[in-house]
């Protein structure tokens, strides 16, 4: 079937358009639920409503997340699947692929005509690109029924993403501006009374906050410090000058929690964001 052929087939007998809203629950890092909320309350006017959730959770929080969805959103049809993570090498991909399965499985059978999944995970352009080439799923005016919905927190989706996915097809969620994330701006920002170390120890927990889970590099956290901290001279400071000083004094907290090398013995140095750091972090 020709881009033609699918065009013209969206426009003959159809079901009312509909979405599919999928969602990566451990990717968003214990705010899910406000996350979740406020994108169906705030729901992109250019996208078909949503008629269906998929929420993807750890294994053991199904019917919490049951309980609370089905209570938070009585018209749409909730679903709530668990993840099993049989490696713990391989758990971020475990919940990407019951995410990708999922959403494919439900366009092909005709549950949605559109797919919207929630998630800062970059390895989600591979969904798009499998329903992009999949003649059975009719494009809608010509264009791929999926929309990416990724979180505007700090070096949340790798700025390749950014440069090539389509941008109207990429929506960014205004979630900084939740209670949670002003209260941590107001308490992150350094304190001339506060020793170093307290500060060093509560950049570390910002970037905790708002890093997603996965790999990134340190010069991705400096927008954040400029932000939380102008005044501190790591907010100005370039290149290999803020990588150092990174590893020199925010590492060791971060490494405390559970932040791990990436790439040990390479450089530049990439660290990875884990869900345990999180955890960790939280505890504090």
């Amino acid at each position: 079937m020709t881009v033609e052929d699918r065009d013209q087939a969206d426009t003959g007998s159809q079901d009312p358009a509909s979405t599919g809203v999928y969602v990566d629950i451990e990717n968003l890092q214990g705010e899910g639920q406000a996350m979740v909320e406020r994108l169906i309350e705030d729901w992109p006017a250019t996208f078909p409503q949503p008629s269906r959730i998929a929420l993807h959770v750890p294994a053991d929080e199904v019917e919490l997340w049951k309980i609370w969805a089905t209570s938070k959103f009585g018209d749409l049809e909730v679903v709530v699947q668990g993840t099993q993570h049989f490696s713990g090498s391989s758990s971020k991909n475990s919940a990407d692929l019951a995410i990708a399965t999922s959403a494919i499985a439900d366009l092909v059978v005709g549950r949605v005509t559109h797919v919207a999944i929630l998630s800062d995970d970059s390895d989600f352009m591979s969904v798009f690109v499998a329903i992009r080439d999949e003649p059975a799923i009719p494009l809608d005016g010509g264009r791929v029924p999926f929309l990416w919905v990724v979180t505007d927190r700090v070096a949340s989706l790798s700025p390749r993403v950014k440069q090539f996915f389509p941008p109207e097809q990429l929506h960014v969620a205004a979630f900084k501006g939740s209670v949670r994330a002003q209260g941590a701006g107001k308490r992150n920002r350094a304190s001339p009374r506060k020793t170093t170390q307290e500060t060093w120890a509560e950049m570390a927990a910002a970037i905790v906050d708002e890093v997603g889970v996965g790999s990134f590099k340190s010069t991705e956290c400096q927008e954040l410090i400029s932000e939380r901290w102008p005044k501190h001279h790591l907010a100005t400071a370039h290149g290999s000058a803020f990588g150092t000083e990174f590893k020199n004094n925010i590492w060791p907290v971060l490494e405390g929690w559970g932040v791990e090398i990436a790439n040990p013995g390479k450089k530049p140095v990439r660290y990875e964001m884990t869900e345990k750091a999180k955890r960790s972090a939280h505890r504090q």
